[in-house]
């Protein structure tokens, strides 16, 4: 089995460089919450802050590898992430570690599977359970592993399938109790072919596995489905459907699939029926699972005019179908999306002027229409950021940026891992 290369395994979450923008069309709904005066006992306001995570023990020194694919809990406290450095903890054995910290001021911990690598880290909301795959140049096999981070114990999962398929690499993420699973399978015997993969989705109560993905009616020739989302609870699991054909044109749907109703909904379709002009990318669902958010650069999904002839972040409701492009400020700026509240009431994206400038990386409230700039430099203007993560609270935003202007100690000039508090 050919070995997937990180760039393929981080296709979720990719070209999140950009920020800053204005709702284009559309009312969200909002709850509206009474005013409370401040209290003078409470403890005071939290000054935002950004640190760097991926350190040496001393915390301080940068690590002598990139650091990449961050992701934090619910509330902010326990965060992961993935690096090919070599000094951020003792024994580092293998070309990739999945790293993480249990709280602030916690040493980091690596995972650690002998002999084999490990990438692809996902958390729980609850911040208990880290799901992460592995790999083995020694068998050249690929594996997916669920670790309780409150007794440091990890398992290999091995779910039973039907048709000679087997659980594969990628994104595994996992519902906030531990108990689902989704993850990607592929054929047995012939792991990088022209099979269809498969989206599954394992109960580890019931040892249940379920098929979320489409049947294939024939039509396509499905090669990619290693981007998958899944809301808190674990009903709604959202994935790329990804397809081989003409090098232009949509070659990848977007869809949701409802554990309960058993239905799928194609988040990605057109106002009007017709075919997108190009494939989406990178699904996020909100935590609720109410929304679902993704990033493509069709101009015919929604009504409204597409001016900047670049990717845009779209969402769509899905109690009521209803799906929104979200521009930049200026008619030209692109907008991507890297993450959702968990009501979907706030959008984490980054946006770039028309230069393809980053303009940083910015929490927006659909509500009130308030932006916020969470990737200020030590001078205050915004600064070039990747993939990045919010937490459920709202609390802290992790992200991956190669920029040494985000604190003063950053001297390594190669990407790190960064979280910031900003309340």
């Amino acid at each position: 089995m050919k070995r997937p290369s990180l760039r393929t395994l981080r296709t979720h979450r990719t070209l999140r460089t950009l920020a800053n923008a204005v709702v284009v069309a559309g009312v969200v709904m909002c709850s509206a919450w009474p005013a409370q005066a401040a209290d003078p006992d409470e403890t005071p306001a939290v000054v935002p802050s950004t640190q760097r995570i991926s350190v040496a023990p001393d915390g301080v020194t940068g690590g002598n590898g990139h650091s990449t694919d961050p992701v934090v809990s619910a509330d902010g406290r326990v965060v992961a992430f993935m690096s090919s450095a070599t000094n951020l903890g003792p024994g580092t054995d293998v070309r990739n570690s999945v790293y993480y910290r249990t709280g602030p001021g916690e040493p980091l911990q690596r995972v650690v599977v002998p002999g084999e690598t490990t990438s692809t880290p996902q958390l729980s909301e609850s911040g208990r359970y880290l799901t992460f795959g592995s790999y083995s140049t020694a068998t050249v096999t690929s594996s997916v592993h669920v670790m309780d981070l409150s007794t440091g114990t990890i398992e290999r999962l091995t779910p039973a399938m039907d048709d000679g398929y087997q659980l594969s690499y990628g994104i595994a993420p996992v519902s906030a109790g531990g108990r689902y699973v989704a993850f990607v399978a592929r054929y047995a015997a012939d792991p990088q072919g022209a099979f269809p993969c498969r989206v599954m989705l394992l109960d580890r109560k019931t040892r249940e596995v379920r098929r979320v993905s489409r049947e294939p009616d024939g039509s396509k020739t499905y090669y990619r489905c290693e981007q998958v989302a899944m809301s808190a609870d674990g009903r709604k699991v959202a994935y790329l459907e990804g397809y081989t054909g003409p090098g232009t044109g949509d070659q990848g749907d977007i869809l949701v699939y409802d554990r309960r109703s058993g239905r799928t909904v194609h988040a990605d379709a057109t106002h009007d029926g017709a075919p997108a002009g190009t494939s989406a990318s990178a699904p996020v669902l909100s935590g609720d699972g109410s929304k679902v958010g993704f990033n493509s650069a069709a101009t015919n999904l929604v009504p409204e005019a597409d001016t900047n002839s670049g990717v845009n972040a779209f969402v769509r409701d899905l109690r009521t179908g209803e799906l929104r492009r979200y521009d930049g400020h200026a008619p030209t700026d692109l907008t991507l999306l890297s993450d959702l509240s968990v009501d979907g009431s706030k959008l984490l994206l980054n946006t770039a002027d028309a230069n393809r400038t980053s303009l940083g990386l910015i929490l927006r409230d659909l509500c009130t229409g308030n932006e916020e700039l969470l990737s200020p430099g030590q001078d205050g203007k915004p600064v070039t950021v990747g993939d990045a993560a919010l937490s459920g609270d709202e609390s802290t935003v992790v992200f991956e940026s190669y920029h040494p202007g985000l604190v003063p100690e950053d001297t390594n000039l190669i990407g790190d891992v960064f979280a910031r508090v900003v309340r």
